[in-house]
């Protein structure tokens, strides 16, 4: 019979679920406006979708305070969410992304299998929601976790703001250019988007968008086998 949950899991994955459907939707969102938001509303553009693209290209119209701000608190409530999700559903929660992301994850298998040898390092390194999982999942500190995974985003963010300081003339003249072509942009940035998420939509291999469907994805899940296991 399949596992299911207990009303305390199902409980823990609903609340979890809120933010983590509020995180893709506000990518989604994000990416499809840039061309708008970053002429008209950086602030905002980096709330939605603080991509290291979209960082660059915003760094002249942001004040540094608010440049920096946004993005590590943002990135806080990010990893929160996914660390939370390792911690209390351990390999269930990296089997289920494991099932979201099919051969997309297959790269990052590897830093599976050596994440507890190399916490510090691979959270330095790839500090996202997967890392954040493992995290989770293997009993990481948080305190060292979430230290070593913000000081990064913050050392990215900064490599980035001094980069646009170098570049600022002629990431001027791109601002230039996206602001006079900003209406036909964003149409083609909103039909890349819709594109790309019917195709992963079909392909089964896309995030969840309703917090429904990721509580109903995850149970689906709780009994598929581990994606390519370490040798003992």
């Amino acid at each position: 019979m399949p596992t299911a949950f207990t009303r305390a899991e199902r409980t823990r994955i609903s609340v979890l679920a809120v933010p983590m459907a509020a995180f893709t939707i506000a990518l989604y969102v994000g990416n499809a406006l840039a061309p708008t938001l970053i002429d008209e509303a950086p602030l905002a553009l980096l709330i939605l979708s603080p991509k290291l693209r979209w960082l660059f290209l915003a760094s002249p119209n942001v004040d540094a305070v608010w440049y920096f701000t946004i993005p590590l608190v943002r990135a806080t409530a990010f990893l929160t969410t996914y660390y939370l999700l390792g911690r209390w559903f351990g390999d269930r929660a990296l089997r289920w992304a494991e099932s979201r992301s099919g051969r997309a994850l297959a790269p990052l298998l590897w830093i599976e299998r050596k994440f507890h040898r190399a916490r510090v390092p691979v959270t330095a390194l790839f500090p996202g929601n997967i890392t954040a999982m493992l995290a989770g999942s293997d009993r990481m500190p948080a305190p060292l976790f979430f230290g070593t995974a913000l000081t990064s985003v913050v050392v990215r963010i900064w490599a980035v703001r001094a980069l646009a300081g170098v570049l600022e003339r002629p990431l001027g003249g791109v601002l230039d250019w996206i602001s006079d072509y900003q209406l036909l942009l964003t149409v083609i940035s909103v039909a890349a988007v819709v594109v790309w998420a019917a195709w992963s939509g079909r392909s089964g291999v896309g995030p969840e968008e309703t917090p429904e469907e990721i509580v109903e994805d995850f149970e689906a899940h709780l009994d598929d086998p581990p994606v390519d296991p370490e040798p003992v």
